[in-house]
């Protein structure tokens, strides 16, 4: 048969029970009237017992529930004693009940007698222990729980009664909120191990896969995201490679000390070069601080090239390989002069715009955006330098070309492209675009390789150069050879001084060749004016301009006279 009618007849285990601070057992074999008769029965102390108000067991008349265990009087079944449970048996001691201390200092022992009555016979310890555990259990709301058996067995319920009397009109306690926090926490308590008995036997599964898993940011149930760890996790490496660059930064600067300090060992022409705030190491900005400042900084030191060793460099090693870029481009000069043909004006790109126009914009444009680079883009500094610039002292033949665009001044890109604009667009009506582009771009070639070349044999090494001028020094040499007997004037002066303000083509050119090499001949340093890349600019439009002129006397000697009559 099954225990079925046991388990009805059973007796339910309340939530809460009389708050007896002595061991919980069942009743003698009493009538169940009288049990309750005895067990409500008032309490005789001086204080009011604290369970009497709240409808539960006083903590005096002990003897009311001394019973055995192993019966309830109208039980029709046995019950089966708890005592006989193994797992009972097996299970550990309870912890030790310290309580909670009312005050610092330990009570005397004319205190324990005068809270507990000097009858009770009460030591100091066991009165401190007392008032500890009981004010422990009014703040966690365990009053109705067994008291520890030392203090059960030791301490009469009457000095019970009179100690928590004590402790409620010295040390007051909200003892009603500390019982509703109690059944709140143990509420709670039942409730996650009922959850987590239901995920074990696969009734329940939460949102975060795992019952007590780690809630997500924001208390979020779905549990921490792998994606937010990921990121969280890489912003911090990438915080602490940071921290790490920047010290590695910071103390850079010495380093970079002793590099300038091994070049000028090195190359004995930074020696005798008396400006040295080139070489001169400043202070870095900090990152976290300036961080504008430092960056720039990073990219002017990584365009700055100071591992370069330019001692064991000839100067047959400096010029030759940019005299032969120089030819391979005065050939491609020529070529393109001769097999240029212009595109119809439905394939050209602004088939409004000039043609002169165009080609002079597309120039000006180019160097618009390579100084544009210099001044604002520091990034580009490392290019720039080594393609855009010609150095002496480690040149590089691109830099033939590329330097003819670079200009790092204002003033002297304004001026530069003033006198393109102005001699240009006349001269390319006359010439047409392929012999103007040739004509430029030879001439830019030419000057940049007569400076390289001058400023290596003359020693020159630390001497920097950039900028069309020897380009522009073609045009105007070009255009004033083509009219060479025509009166040129400026073309800004009003009509009226036009007149008055004129020479011949070949007057003004040599005016201006004899002023350069007077300026070149009265320079006993490093000019501040590339003059022989002008130079080489007035040399090169001069032979171009000379040939031109050649070719066109020969075409007109060998036309008929009736074809002079109506030619131009």
């Amino acid at each position: 048969m099954s225990n079925v009618l046991g388990i009805a007849w059973r007796a339910p285990c309340p939530g809460l029970r009389a708050s007896s601070l002595f061991p919980s057992v069942s009743p003698k074999a009493l009538p169940l009237a009288s049990y309750l008769t005895s067990s409500l029965r008032p309490s005789s102390s001086r204080h009011r017992n604290i369970f009497s108000a709240r409808s539960f067991g006083s903590l005096r008349d002990a003897s009311t529930f001394r019973h055995s265990r192993n019966s309830l009087v109208f039980s029709p079944v046995p019950t089966r004693s708890f005592q006989t449970s193994a797992p009972l048996r097996s299970s550990k001691p309870p912890a030790v009940d310290h309580g909670v201390k009312p005050r610092a200092e330990p009570f005397s022992h004319a205190d324990i007698n005068a809270i507990f009555g000097a009858r009770a016979k009460v030591s100091p310890s066991m009165g401190n222990r007392v008032l500890a555990v009981l004010h422990g259990r009014r703040l966690n709301g365990t009053l109705d729980l067994d008291l520890p058996v030392d203090i059960s067995r030791s301490v009469r319920p009457h000095s019970l009664d009179a100690a928590l009397g004590y402790l409620r009109e010295h040390y007051p306690v909200d003892e009603d909120a500390a019982i509703m926090a109690r059944i709140e926490r143990e509420e709670l308590e039942e409730e996650q191990k009922l959850i987590k008995r239901a995920e074990e036997l696969g009734l329940y599964k939460p949102q975060s896969g795992q019952f007590g898993a780690e809630l997500g940011e924001n208390k979020d149930v779905s549990g921490k995201s792998v994606f937010q760890e990921m990121r969280k996790h890489n912003e911090e490496r990438l915080l602490a490679e940071d921290e790490q660059k920047r010290k590695e930064w910071l103390e850079g600067a010495a380093q970079d000390q002793e590099k300038y300090k091994r070049m000028r060992e090195r190359n004995t022409a930074l020696q005798k070069f008396e400006d040295t705030s080139a070489l001169e190491v400043r202070e870095r900005a900090d990152p976290r601080e300036r961080p504008l400042l430092a960056w720039v900084q990073k990219h002017h030191l990584r365009a700055m090239e100071t591992d370069i060793d330019v001692t064991n460099m000839t100067t047959s090693r400096r010029i030759v390989p940019s005299l032969i870029f120089s030819l391979i481009a005065l050939g491609l000069c020529y070529a393109f002069a001769v097999f240029y043909e212009p595109p119809a004006r439905a394939d050209r790109l602004w088939p409004d715009t000039p043609r002169a126009a165009a080609t002079l914009m597309g120039i000006i444009g180019i160097n618009v955006g390579i100084f544009v680079l210099w001044r604002a883009w520091p990034p580009s500094w490392r290019l720039l330098n080594r393609y855009f610039i010609s150095v002496a002292a480690y040149p590089r033949p691109f830099s033939i070309v590329g330097n003819v665009f670079s200009h790092q001044k204002p003033l002297h890109l304004s001026v530069n492209m003033v006198m393109l604009w102005f001699v240009g667009t006349r001269l390319h009506d006359e010439v047409g675009r392929g012999e103007f582009l040739s004509l430029y771009m030879a001439s830019g070639v030419v000057g940049s390789l007569l400076s390289l070349s001058a400023h290596v044999l003359l020693g020159q090494w630390t001497v920097t150069a950039l900028g069309a001028s020897g380009a522009i020094s073609g045009i105007v040499a070009g255009w004033c050879i083509l009219h060479a007997n025509d009166n040129l004037t400026f073309y800004l002066l009003p009509e009226e001084w036009q007149s008055v303000v004129s020479a011949r083509g070949w007057f003004i050119l040599s005016t201006i060749v004899a002023a350069e090499v007077v300026r070149l001949a009265m320079t006993f340093r490093a000019p501040a004016l590339d003059h022989w890349a002008h130079i080489g600019g007035y040399l090169t439009g001069i032979i171009w301009a000379s040939i031109k002129n050649a070719k066109e006397k020969k075409r007109r000697e060998e036309m008929s006279w009736f074809q002079r009559l109506f030619s131009k």
